[in-house]
């Protein structure tokens, strides 16, 4: 029965296709005729004339005309729908013109007005006597005006013997004047409430007669994004004493509905089966209804107020959400269980009119015994769980004739989880499997997505998924019947990517190769939150992954852990808020396999959430995302240390590597003090190197000790040159002899030359010209240009080697051609000796030359006895054999 047990929509609601019109019966529930006026585009000016009488028939008068101040406000006014229902009311209209900014008039023709059903939604039909009138409008241009008379006169009253209704002005519109009379009998006293209107009463003989002006000078932004009842101006009248006595009239057309006769008896007994206890046979017929009673409305004559027979209901199988409620209570009344009708608003409206008036438009059921809340319409909604857009709100039980406010959902009744099983193969394919589960609200989101799953061609929407993760592959999903009611659900999803991952270098991958089809967690919890108060929701999220990589295939970076946590308090115009979101993630190695787990918990205690705390909770989700979709790095090199890797660090390294070391201290330091080694190193080399700080080499030391202790190898090697030149410590080559030790075992080469060294000089240690050619060995195989020079003299003398001369002018060459000066010097030295090449003092004062160049002062020397002091001119004969 959404948005149709609502009397209250506004008949004449101007939309941009036209003035829309509410329900018929709404001439004594609601303002029928209420105008939104559209910042910018048309300006309207509007009259209310109301009367009624003893029996509650009322007559409305209704004159406006609208002025277009553009091409769209033209468009839009061109044609108009007004909506009326022909069972309780008659609808004439007249003086439908168009008034030209000429003068001219121009008269709507009688062909272009036409009739016709207000309800065309196929797939959530409605029937009932609503209507809509359509206008076409002649020749409508910017300037232009159109008007109109509506005049609504009622065939029957709505509640008879009683009047009750609202009229509003929105807001957020501009400035505008709206004047309304109505015109009352003394005998039926109104309980008048108002809000930001001007009013006065008059008596003229039996009659009392109402003056309302809406004045409205500046525009307000709505107190919600998509709300414009809460924070409306509003005149609201009613003979009703009391939303009890509102209740009353409702229960007594509603109550008989639900009296189960020998069908319901006899089916309510097959769904309870034999299980005992209240919550067990409401959870059972509670699903049954939802399940087996599908959405069609049914509002002919007096539907719009009261329900079906629930035999009538079980009969048809269908009904609209009052025929779902009362099923629902009929079938628990043969079970002895009481429950009662409810109507509260499912769109977004947290208050409701001071007197009683029927501004609600949905109807659902509570149970007094398991103290619970029930919506049957709902049908992807198992037991004891609520669609999110009914926490908090205002609810009249009709039963009982009292007003109670819905509580908003727990986190651990929306519940989301995510557990991934994903492996990299040998040929660096991927293969994954994820079941997406979720419980309560999170179960009715999973079967939501799995109906359009089941609807549409799975394996094209996976592929299409792949592809906008930048991959290729295939993929499938599969999902019981959604229809089928559970606490829990589950789709599991199966991917095959066939776009290799590069295995034979470094490479980054994602834990998650594909996003989860569900709606984000920032759409849910905030329901894509603006500037405004927002529609709030707490929520709970639970993630777990493995990715296995083959043999071969090592680990270096993975994301950093996440532990945040932040609770907020604020307060909008509907009351006092607080919330909190927690975060906490981590990504374990286990062998080839890394594991990781993350919990989100979201939680707030009211219905709508002040706008700043739509930041806070976008900030803590930002901080999962980060590590959700964080790197792993991957490579064929045995790694000692996987580094930890965050979007702050990542920024840090990046201010570092472009010479900001202000902001890199600012990045990177956090993480050193929580225990980062990597970090610790970045913070190290910027004390001893006086980058952004004052040199310190004892607090670089501090830094490089924490650091290498974890494994970290270009630590490990910078404290070993501390040690050997006594930077911030004593001097001391044993201590960095085993610090080069340990850099040089993980693969450093800075730790792998320096090592050799030691060796090769016996200092710190053993001299040992063996080791010190392994060492040297290992660093030239990864590229160092010392490295290969130092060991190209162990080739040319023989130490530790055989004597190869050719090998180490080769090796020496090689490390001349990167620009390492001792080679370029010993490669000229070996040119002017002849030694392992044949004599050649030009190809000497070429490499002495450019060895001198990089301000190698033995190279300069040796070139100036070359040169016998000749300078320049000495050079040039040497080099080219004169002038």
């Amino acid at each position: 029965m959404i948005a149709r047990i609502c009397l209250l929509s506004a008949l004449l609601l101007m939309t941009p296709s036209g003035f829309a019109a509410a329900d018929s019966t709404a001439s004594a529930t609601a303002d029928q005729h209420r105008v939104w006026i559209d910042p910018g585009w048309r300006r309207t000016v509007s009259r209310y004339e109301i009367t009624f009488d003893e029996q509650g028939l009322s007559t409305t008068t209704f004159d406006f005309e609208a002025q277009a101040l553009n091409e769209k406000g033209a468009e839009a006014l061109a044609q108009q729908a007004f909506r009326y229902n022909s069972y309780f009311n008659e609808l004439s209209s007249s003086e439908l013109a168009t008034l030209k900014a000429d003068g001219r008039v121009i008269a709507v023709d009688e062909r272009a007005i036409r009739d016709q059903p207000a309800s065309t939604d196929a797939s959530s039909p409605y029937f009932d006597e609503q209507r809509q009138r359509l206008v076409a409008y002649p020749d409508v241009a910017p300037g232009d005006r159109v008007k109109g008379r509506l005049i609504y006169k009622a065939k029957r009253a709505v509640f008879p013997g009683e009047f009750a209704g609202y009229w509003s002005q929105i807001a957020d519109q501009p400035r505008e004047v709206m004047e309304l009379t109505l015109d009352a009998p003394a005998s039926k006293p109104l309980h008048v409430a108002l809000r930001n209107v001007e009013h006065e009463e008059e008596r003229r003989g039996d009659r009392i007669v109402h003056h309302v002006f809406f004045r409205q000078e500046t525009p307000t932004p709505r107190e919600i994004d998509a709300g414009a009842f809460d924070d409306a101006r509003r005149f609201e009248v009613s003979t009703f004493a009391d939303y009890a006595t509102f209740a009353a009239m409702l229960n007594a057309r509603n109550a008989p509905m639900a009296r189960p006769d020998e069908s319901l008896e006899k089916l309510s007994a097959e769904i309870v089966g034999d299980v005992s206890g209240a919550r067990s046979k409401v959870e059972r017929i509670h699903n049954w209804v939802a399940r087996n009673i599908r959405y069609v409305g049914i509002g002919l004559e007096d539907g719009g107020l009261t329900s079906q027979p629930a035999s009538a209901v079980l009969a048809a199988r269908y009904g609209d959400c009052k025929a779902h409620a009362t099923i629902l209570k009929a079938l628990l009344a043969a079970q002895g269980i009481e429950a009662n009708l409810v109507v509260v608003n499912a769109g977004p409206q947290y208050t409701v009119t001071e007197v009683a008036t029927q501004n609600f438009d949905h109807a659902i059921v509570y149970v007094p015994a398991i103290d619970r809340y029930l919506d049957p319409t709902s049908s992807l909604v198992a037991f004891d769980s609520l669609p999110p857009n009914l926490g908090g709100k205002p609810a009249l039980n009709i039963d009982k004739g009292t007003m109670a406010r819905i509580p908003v959902t727990a986190p651990q009744r929306f519940v989301l989880a995510v557990d991934t099983e994903y492996t990299l193969h040998s040929d660096g394919t991927r293969q994954a499997r994820s079941l997406l589960s979720g419980s309560g609200l999170g179960a009715a989101i999973g079967r939501s997505v799995a109906l359009g799953l089941d609807a549409a061609d799975r394996q094209n929407g996976a592929r299409k998924l792949i592809e906008q993760a930048g991959l290729s592959g295939t993929g499938d999903y599969s999902f019981p019947n959604p229809r089928d009611l559970s606490d829990n659900y589950a789709i599991t999803a199966t991917f095959q990517i066939s776009k290799p991952v590069g295995l034979n270098h470094p490479e980054r991958i994602r834990m998650l190769p594909l996003t989860d089809p569900r709606p984000s967690l920032l759409l849910l919890a905030t329901s894509g939150s603006t500037d405004r108060a927002f529609p709030c929701r707490s929520l709970e999220y639970r993630e777990t992954s493995s990715l296995t990589v083959p043999e071969g295939t090592n680990f270096y970076e993975k994301p950093a852990p996440v532990t945040y946590s932040k609770s907020f308090s604020g307060g909008t115009a509907y009351g006092a808020a607080t919330g909190r979101i927690e975060v906490n993630a981590t990504a374990t190695l286990d062998g080839h396999t890394i594991r990781s787990s993350a919990l989100v918990r979201f939680s707030v205690d009211a219905a709508v959430c002040p706008a700043e705390f739509a930041s806070a909770i976008k900030f803590g989700l930002d901080k999962f995302t980060e590590f959700k979709y964080g790197p792993i790095g991957l490579t064929p090199r045995p790694v000692p240390l996987v580094t930890e890797i965050s979007a702050d660090f990542t920024d840090g390294v990046n201010a570092y590597q472009a010479q900001n070391y202000v902001r890199a201290m600012a990045l990177l330091r956090p993480y050193a003090e929580r225990g980062n080694a990597r970090a610790q190193s970045y913070v190290g080399y910027m004390y001893e190197s006086g980058y952004s700080v004052e040199r310190d080499y004892a607090e670089a030391i501090r830094w490089f000790l924490m650091a290498a202790e974890q494994g970290d190898s270009y630590s490990q090697g910078k404290l070993g040159y501390a040690y050997e030149y006594g930077l911030g410590t004593a001097r001391d080559e044993k201590i960095a002899a085993q610090w080069y030790a340990k850099a040089a075992e993980m693969g450093d080469v800075f730790g792998q030359s320096h090592l050799a060294r030691l060796y090769r000089d016996g200092a710190g240690l053993a001299q040992d010209y063996q080791q010190a050619a392994n060492w040297f060995s290992k660093a030239a195989d990864q590229g160092s240009a010392w490295a290969q020079g130092n060991l190209a003299l162990l080739y040319i003398k023989g130490r530790g080697l055989p004597l190869d001369l050719s090998r180490g002018i080769a090796l020496l060459r090689i490390a001349a051609d990167q620009n390492d000066s001792e080679a370029q010097y010993n490669l000229g030295y070996a040119y002017e000796s002849g030694t392992g090449v044949p004599k050649d003092t030009k190809e000497a004062i070429k490499w002495y030359s450019r060895a001198s160049d990089r301000g190698n002062s033995l190279a300069r020397t040796r070139l100036q006895g070359l040169l016998g002091g000749g300078g320049l001119l000495g050079l040039l004969r040497n080099v080219f054999g004169g002038l």
